[in-house]
């Protein structure tokens, strides 16, 4: 069953498009990589399918209803802003007031204690580390157990043991919510930990939507066929201006 369904989706600014036409359907329960290189689109079209962003045609479309998608979907974007002066304890008691009919008590303290933030209660947001920042930003993007969880570089920055362990929290949080997961990620150990599914994007449109193990069957890696998708489009380039010499 499609949890969202992407239509004719189109983004442009000052005329120039740099997304779409976009169809795609994610289903529920799916893991699914939005993957390309920079600036191919893959945070334009999450903060589309979060509904941050307004397309300037087409429209996504949800299995429940539109004004529900704020308890439903968890978003950690890549350059999540807090103002400088709040406190964990301040911005956790924030979000615990927004979502308060929504998460039961014991469910809440429990999110807490798995994400080590009590101790940092009252730390201001600007004097966490990496890996305390992104603690914070996954615990605010699932403490209310979403149905959806759309990630943008959640590891960016992060040492390896910090890393390995946000995926292996994440891991554990989609199995037991039977969360939908949309990630967007260069860290290609990530990917393959997380997701079945790849949507390749590149200058905006889809040109690729496969599966990790039909993209390691064929290509080896994950890097290699990064690497033939990325350079294809320059070698087509290239073969082109040499025929017109």
């Amino acid at each position: 069953m499609s949890i969202i369904k992407v239509e004719n989706v189109v983004k442009s600014y000052k005329g120039k498009v740099v997304l779409g036409p976009i169809n795609l359907t994610i289903e529920s329960g799916s893991a699914v990589a939005i993957f390309g290189a920079n600036g191919a689109g893959k945070t334009t079209l999450c903060e589309i399918i979060s509904n941050t962003k307004t397309p300037n045609s087409g429209k996504v479309a949800y299995s429940f209803d539109k004004k529900d998608l704020p308890y439903v979907l968890g978003v950690n974007f890549q350059d999540q802003v807090y103002p400088n002066f709040i406190t964990i304890k301040e911005l956790i008691k924030f979000y615990q007031q927004i979502y308060l009919d929504k998460v039961k008590p014991a469910v809440f303290k429990i999110m807490v204690q798995k994400f080590e933030l009590a101790k940092l209660s009252h730390r201001k947001v600007n004097s966490l580390s990496g890996g305390q920042k992104q603690r914070l930003n996954l615990f605010l993007s699932l403490f209310h157990q979403p149905k959806i969880y759309i990630g943008d570089e959640i590891s960016t920055g992060l040492d390896i043991k910090t890393r390995i362990d946000v995926i292996n929290f994440l891991q554990e949080q989609i199995k037991q919510n039977h969360i939908t997961l949309i990630l967007v990620s260069h860290n290609l150990d990530e990917i393959q930990a997380l997701c079945q599914r790849i949507i390749f994007l590149k200058d905006g449109q889809i040109i690729d939507d496969t599966t990790v193990s039909a993209i390691t069957k064929k290509y080896g890696s994950l890097l290699k066929y990064y690497l033939a998708k990325t350079t294809i489009e320059d070698k087509t380039i290239v073969k082109k201006e040499a025929n017109l010499c």
